[in-house]
């Protein structure tokens, strides 16, 4: 097993440069499958997206990857997925939308990714169905065939993906389709972003999506966003190792509401355009209560980090996890560094600061979980070894390099 090796005890300070958002990418690249070319910048190569490009070439698509660019041609024939490839990571669904809307039929596969509680995709075969898709299984595979129509929906609950699938469906289907209770994630404006540069109509009035039937299929360029989970990552980091980074390429106001939590336990940040400057104290102070709540508010995927930094901030915190019953994995491995976390109910915790976290042997058990552990690691006295980096890899792109040039001492066994 690969894992990573980290002395603790060094302030990070320096730069760090943001890489494109994987959570921006993967479903603009889903949506490359139903335009016909694309040249598509500042990708971040991460497993999840070397997956996805690798589920395109299957597809039939024509991919040349030059550094952080991706040009794609496509000459798809076939509509079905590969069955391990898909069964590899959540965002694989994105392609039932893409496919369904562009070629009248798909057949998929659950998709796999970090095991975070209950994540059926009920409510996106569901939200085929509200445009005209017949659905039925046989064994693994979930078969999709039918002409699309716009229409309304409202979706029963907030979520990203199926908000992202049904803009990927309804950019094909004939007339115009409303979502109403979209997600508002800029991830998504992202995409509508790229899907207008390339011929659609999409407007969003605030949590209203409307998406207009056009013909147009346009050739495209397009710069993935920011990360702004990687970015609220090093702002982390740097807050948990009392550090001073300039982090670069990032979109403060995509994590204000990071930014104020950071600032709380009292680091001094400022910002620019693109960049953000963080001094963290030797002594953090915790914060009464946190709750992960749909963007614009604390996002989810920043609860295990914000937990590892408070694990050293003096005082209490109780922070309630909203979104998944299961993003506790995490807690069990930051308790054998002696942090003083109770877990109150398996989406409430109380994280009490101590004074220090010894370093031991680890294991990531998914992607935000093991960025928190390394944000542990990074603040602790000795040695810690964490296993499991293929869920971490999913989501930071060369962060060995980055915490190596800020003066983290990590490195990657294989």
């Amino acid at each position: 097993m690969s894992c990573y090796i980290i002395e603790g005890g060094s302030r990070l300070s320096g730069e760090v440069q943001i890489s494109g958002a994987k959570n921006a990418v993967l479903p603009i690249l889903a949506a490359a499958a139903a335009r016909k070319e694309s040249k598509i910048k500042n990708i971040p190569f991460l497993s999840d997206v070397s997956n996805t490009l690798r589920i395109l070439e299957k597809l039939g698509m024509d991919i040349k990857a030059e550094n952080n660019t991706v040009t794609t041609l496509n000459n798809i024939n076939s509509t079905e997925l590969d069955r391990d490839l898909s069964r590899k990571m959540r965002s694989s669904v994105l392609f039932l939308g893409a496919l369904l809307g562009k070629y009248g039929e798909v057949t998929i596969y659950e998709p796999g990714g970090c095991q975070l509680g209950q994540r059926p995709i009920d409510i996106h075969l569901w939200a085929m169905e509200q445009l005209g898709a017949e659905i039925k299984q046989i064994d693994e595979r979930i078969i999709c065939k039918g002409k699309l129509k716009g229409t309304d929906i409202t979706l029963p609950i907030i979520s990203v993906g199926v908000t992202e699938n049904i803009i990927l469906a309804a950019i094909n289907a004939k007339g115009t389709t409303i979502i109403n209770n979209s997600a508002m994630e800029p991830e998504i404006d992202d995409l509508i972003k790229y899907l207008n540069e390339s011929g659609s109509k999409i407007t969003r009035r605030n949590n209203t999506i409307i998406i207009e039937e056009s013909a147009s299929d346009n050739y495209c360029e397009h710069s993935i966003m920011p990360d702004r989970i990687e970015t609220g990552t090093y702002l982390g980091m740097a807050a948990a190792t009392g550090g001073e980074l300039f982090i670069k390429g990032a979109d403060p106001g995509h994590i204000k509401f990071i930014i104020s939590l950071f600032e709380k336990t009292g680091c001094i940040i400022k910002t620019d355009f693109s960049t953000i400057y963080i001094d963290a104290p030797s002594k953090l102070y915790s914060i009464p209560e946190v709750t992960t709540r749909p963007y614009p508010y604390f996002p989810t995927d920043m609860q295990p980090q914000l937990m590892a930094v408070l694990s050293k901030a003096e005082g209490s915190c109780i922070i309630n996890e909203t979104l998944f019953s299961a993003r506790n994995k995490h807690i069990p491995e930051l308790i054998k560094m002696g942090a003083d976390i109770k877990e109150i109910t398996s989406s409430q915790f109380e994280v009490t600061g101590v004074k220090k976290l010894i370093g031991a042997e680890l294991y990531a058990k998914d992607l935000r979980g093991g960025a928190a552990l390394v944000t542990a690691a990074l603040s602790a006295e000795g040695e810690s070894r964490i296993y499991g980096t293929e869920h971490i890899i999913r989501g930071y792109e060369a962060l060995c390099a980055k915490l190596t040039a800020a003066g983290g001492k990590i490195k990657l066994i294989k």
